[in-house]
C-alpha cells in the first residue's frame, strides 16, 4: 500500500518535469520553424504524451489484456477532454477562434467514425491497422500543410520575446526526446507501480480498471502538458496536445498494436459514443464561449466523474 502511494508521488514527478521539457522543447522547434503553436500541438507534442498509451497497449497486448488496450485508448481520450482541459480551465481561461480549431475537431470524429465502422466485428485485424496509419498520415501531412487554418489567437504576439528566446534546434530536439521518455517513465510508474495494485485489490474488472486507472494514468501527461502551457498562455499547444493526442490514440496506437497481432474488442460502443458526445460539447462550449472557462470546466469534470461512475456501477 505504501509503496504504491510513494510510486504515484514518484511518477507523478516525472510526469510533471517531463511535460516542462516537452513543452519548452516544442516551442523552441516552433519558433525554429515558423510553425504555429496548435500545429506543433496537434502533432510533436500529442505524439509525445500519448506515448504512454502506446507503451502500456504494445505490452497489454503481448500479455492478452485486450481490454487494457481499448479501455487505454478510448478511456484516455474520455479523460483528456474532461479532465485534463476540463481541471485547468477551472484555473486558466482558454481564448481561441472555433473557426480556427474545426478542422481539429472534424478529423477527431473522422477518426471516432473509422473505430466504430472497424468494431463491428469486435476485432480490430491487420488491414483494419493499415487504414488507421493510412489516415493518420493523411492527418500529419494535411496539419503541417494548413498552418493557417490550424492557429489560435495572439500566437507569439511579442515577436521580439521570440527572437531572443531562439534555442539551436539540436538542443531543442534533444530536450523534446528527453521530455518524452521522461513522461514515459512517469507513466510506467504511476500505473504500473502505483494505481494498477492499489485498484487490484478491489477486485474490479479489467475493462474498468483500463477504462479509469490505466486511462487516466496515460492521461496525465496531457493534464501536466496542458497546466504547463496554459501557465505561459499558450493555448495553442494546450488545446492542440489534447484533440491531437486523441487521434493519435486512435489511428496510431491501434493501428501499430493491430499489426502487430489481432485485437479482440469487447463490446465498447458506449465508452465510444460517450466520448463522441464529450467531443461535441467542447466543440459547442468552444463556438458558444470562443474557447473555455471556469464553468465549461467544471461541466466538463462533472460530466467525467459520471463516466467513472458508470464503469464501476453502471
Amino acid at each position: 500500500m505504501l509503496s504504491s502511494v510513494f510510486f504515484l508521488l514518484i511518477g507523478s514527478l516525472g510526469l510533471f518535469y517531463g511535460s516542462e521539457w516537452l513543452v519548452d522543447g516544442a516551442k523552441d522547434v516552433a519558433k525554429k520553424l515558423k510553425i504555429s503553436d496548435l500545429v506543433i500541438g496537434l502533432t510533436i507534442v500529442s505524439i509525445g504524451t500519448s506515448f504512454p498509451e502506446l507503451v502500456v497497449g504494445i505490452i497489454s497486448s503481448f500479455e492478452g489484456h485486450a481490454d487494457f488496450v481499448i479501455g487505454s485508448v478510448l478511456g484516455s481520450n474520455v479523460a483528456n477532454i474532461g479532465l485534463a482541459l476540463g481541471l485547468p480551465a477551472l484555473f486558466y481561461k482558454m481564448d481561441f477562434e472555433y473557426k480556427n480549431v474545426i478542422s481539429a475537431f472534424m478529423y477527431n470524429l473522422l477518426a471516432c467514425g473509422a473505430l466504430y465502422y472497424v468494431i463491428l466485428d469486435n476485432q480490430i485485424s491487420s488491414s483494419d491497422s493499415q487504414i488507421f496509419l493510412f489516415l493518420f498520415i493523411i492527418y500529419i501531412i494535411a496539419s503541417f500543410l494548413r498552418p493557417n487554418i490550424t492557429s489560435c489567437n495572439n500566437e507569439m504576439a511579442n515577436e521580439e520575446e521570440v527572437c531572443l528566446r531562439l534555442v539551436p534546434l539540436p538542443k531543442s530536439i534533444r530536450k523534446l526526446v528527453a521530455g518524452s521518455l521522461l513522461l514515459y517513465a512517469g507513466s510506467e510508474l504511476f500505473i504500473s507501480n502505483g494505481a494498477a495494485p492499489l485498484v487490484r485489490e478491489f477486485g474490479f474488472s479489467e475493462k474498468a480498471i483500463g477504462m479509469t486507472v490505466v486511462a487516466m494514468g496515460t492521461s496525465l501527461p496531457e493534464l501536466f502538458v496542458t497546466i504547463t502551457a496554459l501557465s505561459r498562455k499558450e493555448v495553442g499547444i494546450s488545446l492542440g496536445n489534447i484533440i491531437g493526442s486523441n487521434i493519435f490514440n486512435i489511428l496510431f496506437v491501434l493501428g501499430v498494436i493491430g499489426l502487430i497481432g489481432p485485437l479482440e474488442v469487447s463490446n465498447v460502443s458506449f465508452e465510444l459514443f460517450f466520448g463522441v458526445g464529450l467531443l461535441c460539447l467542447l466543440a459547442f462550449l468552444s463556438f458558444f464561449y470562443k474557447g473555455l472557462n471556469k464553468l465549461s470546466g467544471f461541466l466538463l469534470i462533472l460530466i467525467y466523474i459520471l463516466f467513472l461512475y458508470l464503469q464501476f456501477y453502471g
